[in-house]
């Protein structure tokens, strides 16, 4: 299996998360979701992130977790750079405040955080407190170059890092038949009318 290495611009995007389908490694890195200038973001820890965030977020995909794994180390250079730098411990509660609102504090406050929940955790505080800034725009002009900067391989079975900071998912080839045949419906899409002889 090959990845595709993509260096992109784009807007700065806030991402989601949420629970999604996981899948196989790299080819360069086995077991590997994507690369990040040689940082490798595992299949293990992508699922492990899911799996903690899952009951607390609702809606996102393994693209939009990943999106978020691959960028959060430039959010977090750029907002020390600016002076709203956000540590561990920030990270944590901001995950354990909104574990208790979705789940109640019993169950909430019990919820333990791995190393990937909590990158999720900081980029969102980094992105918001960058976002909050005077100079905003310049600040994510920053951000933005430092990740069009980066060499960033995405494993192609989840998608492909694109300019607008996000990894889009994988399209489905053409050659591939939907359950059902080829006039059965994709994606509750309708199908094709069938031809009738006159």
């Amino acid at each position: 299996m090959t990845v595709r290495r993509t260096r992109g611009r784009g807007r700065v995007v806030a991402a989601v998360v949420a629970a999604g389908g996981l899948l196989a490694g790299c080819s360069g890195q086995p077991g590997a979701a994507a690369v990040v200038d040689g940082r490798t973001i595992t299949t293990a820890e992508l699922a492990a992130t899911q799996e903690e965030l899952a009951p607390i977020f609702a809606g996102a995909r393994a693209q939009d977790v990943l999106g978020v794994l691959i960028t959060e180390p430039f959010a977090l250079e750029v907002a020390a750079d600016e002076g709203v730098g956000v540590n561990d411990e920030e990270a944590r509660e901001l995950l354990r405040t909104v574990s208790v609102q979705a789940l109640g504090e019993e169950e909430g406050s019990a919820r333990e955080f791995g190393p990937g929940s909590l990158a999720v955790a900081r980029y969102s505080l980094a992105t918001a407190a960058l976002q909050d800034l005077p100079g905003a725009q310049a600040a994510a002009d920053r951000y933005q170059e430092r990740v069009a900067a980066a060499d960033i391989e995405v494993n192609p079975r989840f998608g492909e890092f694109t300019e607008g900071l996000v990894v889009a998912p994988p399209t489905t080839p053409s050659w591939v038949v939907p359950e059902g045949g080829r006039g059965a419906p994709v994606d509750g899409a309708t199908p094709a009318p069938t031809p009738t002889p006159r």
